[in-house]
């Protein structure tokens, strides 16, 4: 137990030389495979980093490359978001993970693997609705200037005869598919 009481519960004053000599460890996976386990900070948005051992010795002069020659400067990938997900899916423990964007506070979209399917499905379902809604909402299609003018008149065809799918007639007032907000 600690002597210590940190006033500041995010505060960390230790260096990550201090925490790499307290958590490095080796052990070995469920699969057998022996990895290196260490933390170069500790607190809210990190983690440790857990490597093969037989990748290990790349790694570290991988990063010794870095701490000689410097790191330059690199724009951030712009990525559409068809990509981003062509390089983030992934199935794990029979969940389906992948996003849309990168960067600070992207988040995953999770879909069980036996939902997956459907799930894709229904997306295909709201295509048209969506790009209407959205030239609707961007102002497309409502003036001659804009060369989408007339593929924003098609899909507001589309979202107008797609109004009432549940047969209610009372539009989209009763779900939530109101892609537009109004």
């Amino acid at each position: 137990m600690s002597d210590k009481t940190n006033i500041f519960a995010n505060e960390n004053n230790e260096s990550p030389i201090q925490v790499i000599r307290q958590t490095m460890a080796v052990a070995v996976d469920e699969d057998g495979t022996p990895n290196v386990n260490f933390a170069t900070n500790r607190g809210k948005g990190s983690g440790s980093q857990t490597i093969p051992v037989a990748d290990y010795a790349e790694v570290v002069s991988t990063l010794q490359e870095y701490s000689d020659a410097g790191i330059e400067g690199r724009e951030e990938e712009t990525l559409s978001p068809a990509e981003t997900i062509r390089r983030t899916i992934r199935v794990e423990d029979g969940l389906i993970s992948f996003r849309t964007r990168s960067g600070k506070g992207s988040k995953p979209a999770k879909i069980p693997l036996a939902q997956f399917g459907e799930v894709c499905s229904l997306l295909m379902e709201t295509v048209s609705s969506v790009e209407a809604a959205g030239c609707k909402l961007s102002g497309a299609g409502e003036t001659d200037e804009s060369d989408d003018s007339e593929d924003c008149d098609d899909l507001n065809d589309d979202l107008n005869d797609d109004q009432d799918d549940d047969g209610d007639n009372e539009g989209y007032d009763d779900q939530d598919d109101d892609l537009t907000g109004e």
